[in-house]
């Protein structure tokens, strides 16, 4: 019966697993309205490396149509 327990644990936390993934790929498709998670997979060049853009930008969607980038620029 332990086993059986062990089996149902391990299968349990995979899905869970699955689950969260389907959700984040979920949220990066476009349907309808504006989504800042869409740029969530772009990279931009930043002191030698690639970062996400949104690690160096604030992304934020006044309305549903319009996705609103404002690049930091600090020391610039």
């Amino acid at each position: 019966m332990a086993d059986i327990k062990q089996y149902v644990n391990a299968a349990e936390e995979k899905m869970t697993f699955a689950i969260d993934y389907l959700d984040e790929q979920l949220a990066h498709i476009r349907a309808g309205k504006a989504n800042p998670k869409i740029l969530d997979g772009v990279k931009v060049p930043y002191y030698g490396g690639l970062v996400p853009l949104t690690n160096v930008a604030s992304v934020n969607t006044p309305d549903a149509n319009n996705t609103l980038t404002i690049v930091s620029t600090v020391g610039a």
